[in-house]
């Protein structure tokens, strides 16, 4: 528990969005979203395999690709009830600090459009498909 707190410090201390204690060694990331979990499974998919993952963000999209790499424990900071029981259908652990419906967009105006492109998913496979294509179209939106 208090590593927990520990890291939980450091994540404020250094606005990190993500850290996980992997097999070799830790990961950082202070981007925000699901790219700090997209981009390394999108090259390794066991990056997180057996990973104690804490994140301040966890939405059924993230839930669904800790599950792809076979992710061990996870913390958020603010969880969906979406993630909590695909967690639980998964028998992943996790802890959180506050469960809300699901996951909001930044303005607040209704579901994040990560979550809602695999709210009704049940495969983390077909999910990962589903939130790179997600991503590829939000990218063209922007000109990106």
């Amino acid at each position: 528990m208090e590593l927990l707190i520990d890291v939980k410090k450091r994540m404020i201390e250094e606005d990190l969005s993500c850290f996980a204690y992997l097999k070799v060694g830790t990961y950082t990331s202070q981007y925000g979203g699901i790219r700090p979990l997209l981009q390394p499974i999108n090259i390794d998919k066991d990056y997180f395999e057996d990973a104690f993952v804490i994140d301040k963000v966890i939405g059924k999209s993230a839930a669904f690709l800790l599950i792809y790499s076979n992710v061990k424990m996870i913390h958020a900071f603010i969880m969906s009830e979406h993630a909590k029981n695909l967690l639980d259908l998964h028998n992943i652990s996790y802890t959180y600090d506050e469960l809300v419906p699901f996951i909001h967009k930044n303005l607040l105006t209704g579901m994040c459009p990560m979550e809602q492109s695999v709210i009704n998913i049940k495969d983390p496979k077909l999910a990962l498909v589903a939130l790179n294509t997600k991503v590829s179209e939000l990218m063209k939106q922007k000109g990106l």
